[in-house]
Formats: structure tokens, sequence, C-alpha cells
């Protein structure tokens, strides 16, 4: 298992199980642990939503909504990229 420190998520990857515990959420605290389909699709989510011109999105952690503005969302998508890389490997 090794920790990932992105500029929007921090969590754990643990490559054997192909998941990643999400542990912070921008500069919020989060549990959450998704496994490389839900990665998958988040991160394919994202890239819709990059492409369909809107300037923000929400989503949550738990119970907590978070909204995004376009500069996140671009984070996001770069710290998922990255953690994909590291669990299909």
């Amino acid at each position: 298992m090794g920790s990932y420190n992105g500029d929007f998520l921090s969590g754990e990857i643990d490559p054997d199980r192909k998941e990643f515990t999400i542990t912070m959420i921008r500069n919020t605290s989060a549990y959450s642990v998704w496994n490389k389909e839900q990665l998958h699709e988040m991160y394919d989510e994202l890239a819709k939503f990059k492409n369909s011109g809107e300037d923000s999105l929400i989503i949550t952690s738990g119970t907590l909504p978070i909204l995004l503005n376009r500069n996140e969302i671009e984070k996001l998508h770069e710290d998922l990229r990255a953690v994909i890389a590291q669990t299909d490997s």
C-alpha cells in the first residue's frame, strides 16, 4: 500500500486490491474506498463534464457536498489519472 498526495486528492493506494482509499478531498477530510471500476467511471465522467462547457460541479463526500470550479475539476481529473496509473499497474 502506498500514499498518494495530489493537488486535490489524498489517500492510500492498494495496488494488490486495485483500490484507492480517499482520506482528503480538497482540504476536507473524507473516507471512501473506490475500486478500479469506480476510479475509471469517475475519470470518464469528469472527462465528459470537462467537455460540456459547464463551470462547476457538485460532488459528495459522504454527506458533505463539495462545489468544484473548473480549475478544481481539472486537478481532480489529473489526480485520478495518476491514481489509476498506480492501481492499474
